[in-house]
């Protein structure tokens, strides 16, 4: 039944951050122990599936020593993540739940109203309690919560985390990008729009070029986050800078008449180590499907036609047309696939 099913882990999502706001000591003392049962709940589950155990296994002892089904199970698929590591070393206490449909959208940490959120507080004897705490988002995105909620009385499931940073504690709600690209999609392409934006997408980068029928460069966009890349940066956090960035150069496309939006058709990352250990660790953080996905979903929501081309010989091509241009090799990039893209168009 569609109500009885987990959260779909493939699916993209896009995490929304509130802060926790929890005055009581006590019940701020129950979340810390609890957030630290987890954290040795997912090391417990990674030492057992790195010894060969299965995932349903290793759920089933983790269930022993956290005293909950569902935050072992949360905990199991959470150390799943990190098994392609060495070994685990998490100093800060941590909470997550995965969502589940049939029980108003998660079973331990779920949200009442806009402002409110229950979490589940196991005790030893199998027992638990709730914990009330409030939470504060932003106010643009409480329309999006209040629809999430209905949502999820009606059966859509959606994972919650409980951050712990420096004395402060924060609410990442991990929504589908669907819903997210609905309330923040405000402006769309114009009917009028006739112009057409190549995006050349790196680990550390991400470049917009726009350019008229006639080939000509009318607007040059770059948006850097050279800390993505660095040893220890979080994943996660990465990923919403990556997205958040593309989010906005799209928005500024559609304000400057953009109608075709133009991305690299997905390119397979080389499993190879590459010549040095920094190229290895940009390739194998960036997930270049995740913003692909993302992009398609923002443009159809914007009402604007997403182009996918061929990007063979760009990087190549690139060299010589950025010193010609002046520009830089990624922005060069960019513009070699609006170019592309307009010629089918005009090969139409």
């Amino acid at each position: 039944m569609a109500r009885r099913r987990r959260e779909n882990s493939s699916e993209e999502k896009v995490t929304i951050k509130g802060r926790l706001v929890i005055e009581d000591r006590f019940a701020l003392a129950k979340l810390l122990y609890t957030g630290r049962l987890f954290r040795d709940a997912v090391e417990m589950a990674y030492r057992l599936m790195k010894k060969g155990l299965k995932h349903e296994e290793a759920t089933r002892r983790v269930t022993k020593f956290i005293g909950n089904a569902h935050y072992a199970y949360s905990a199991t698929k959470r150390a799943m993540a990190y098994l392609d590591q060495e070994r685990l070393n998490f100093k800060k206490p941590q909470l997550y739940s995965v969502g589940k449909g049939c029980e108003k959208g998660n079973r331990n940490i779920r949200l009442v109203s806009v402002d409110k959120v229950l979490i589940k507080i196991p005790h030893v004897d199998g027992r638990h309690e709730w914990l009330e705490a409030k939470v504060k988002f932003h106010s643009r995105h409480i329309p999006l919560i209040e629809e999430l909620i209905q949502r999820a009385n009606n059966g859509m499931p959606y994972s919650v985390s409980v951050v712990f940073n420096k004395g402060k504690y924060y609410l990442h709600l991990h929504i589908p990008l669907e819903l997210y690209a609905k309330h923040t999609t405000k402006v769309k392409v114009s009917s009028k729009a006739h112009l057409i934006a190549g995006f050349d997408i790196n680990p550390d980068r991400i470049c917009m070029v726009i350019v008229d029928t006639n080939g000509n460069i009318r607007d040059v966009k770059t948006k850097h986050f050279p800390e993505v890349t660095l040893v220890g940066f979080p994943k996660n956090k990465a990923k919403d800078l990556r997205l958040k960035a593309l989010s906005e150069l799209i928005n500024y496309a559609c304000y400057h008449n953009v109608k075709y939006f133009v991305f690299e058709k997905i390119r397979k990352i080389p499993k190879k180590k590459m010549k040095t250990k920094s190229a290895s660790r940009k390739v194998s953080r960036f997930a270049y499907a995740e913003l692909l996905q993302h992009a398609k979903v923002m443009v159809r929501k914007k009402k604007g036609k997403f182009v996918q081309v061929n990007p063979a010989f760009t990087s190549v091509d690139a060299i010589p047309l950025s010193r010609k241009l002046g520009l830089d090799i990624h922005v060069s990039s960019a513009y070699l696939l609006a170019i592309r893209c307009l010629k089918s168009i005009n090969a139409y």
